[in-house]
C-alpha cells in the first residue's frame, strides 16, 4: 500500500482535465478526505486562487478522459496522479540559503532560462507546464505547452518573471528534475536537507 503525504489542512496543487485547462496545476487546500464505496481515495479541495469556485472532491488517481485509450473505452488507459504537495521554494543561482530544515525541499535554477528548459508558466491563476522554444527578448520567452491529451498544446509568449522550473512529483520518488534538451545537463537541482536528488 502506498502512503500518501497529504493530510487535512495541507496546501497542495491539483491537476485539471477540464477543456481549456488540461494539464494545468491549481493551488489548493485540503479540507477533508474520504474513501469511496469503490475504494478510491478522494480529497475535498478549496481552490486558493479561484475563490468563486465551489469546493470539490477530487480523486487522487484518475484516467485522462481525453486519452485516446479512454475515449475508445479501453481499460489500459493511463492513470494519472491529480494531487501533489505544494511546489517547493526555489531560488536562482547562488541565492539558495546554505542551511534550511532537513525536511524541506528546495529547488535551485543554476543559470538563465535557455531554449529546451521545462518551465511552469503562471497564467490565469494556475501553472502550465511547457518547454521554452525561443528567447524572444530580454524579459520574454516563447513556451510550447504539453500536447493533447496531456495539455492544451498551444504556444504562448511568457514573461520570465512568471516562470518557475518545472518539476515532476511521484509518490515513490518525490520531487525530481526533468532533463533539459538544451546543452546543460539539468534545469535545476533539488535538495532536501543535505542530500541532492
Amino acid at each position: 500500500d502506498l502512503i500518501l503525504p497529504f493530510k487535512i489542512g495541507d496546501f497542495a496543487e491539483a491537476k485539471c482535465f477540464d477543456e481549456g485547462f488540461k494539464g494545468a496545476w491549481f493551488r489548493s487546500k485540503i479540507k477533508d478526505m474520504r474513501v469511496t464505496e469503490s475504494g478510491h481515495l478522494e480529497y475535498y479541495l478549496e481552490y486558493i486562487d479561484y475563490t468563486e469556485e465551489a469546493n470539490e472532491w477530487i480523486g487522487v488517481f484518475q484516467k485522462n478522459p481525453f486519452n485516446p485509450a479512454c475515449l475508445e473505452g479501453k481499460s489500459n488507459g493511463s492513470t494519472e496522479i491529480m494531487l501533489r504537495p505544494s511546489f517547493p521554494r526555489w531560488y536562482r543561482g547562488q541565492h539558495a540559503p546554505k542551511h534550511f530544515p532537513k525536511s524541506e525541499v528546495i529547488a535551485r535554477v543554476h543559470d538563465a532560462w535557455k531554449v529546451g528548459d521545462w518551465v511552469d508558466w503562471h497564467n490565469k491563476d494556475c501553472y502550465w507546464t511547457g518547454q521554452i522554444i525561443e528567447l524572444t527578448s530580454k524579459n520574454v520567452v516563447e513556451v510550447k505547452f504539453l500536447d493533447h491529451p496531456m495539455g492544451e498544446g498551444q504556444q504562448c509568449l511568457a514573461k520570465k518573471k512568471d516562470l518557475r522550473p518545472a518539476l515532476d512529483w511521484s509518490i515513490i520518488k518525490g520531487w525530481t528534475v526533468p532533463l533539459s534538451t538544451g546543452k546543460r545537463e539539468k534545469l535545476a537541482s533539488c535538495s532536501s536537507g543535505s542530500s541532492s536528488i
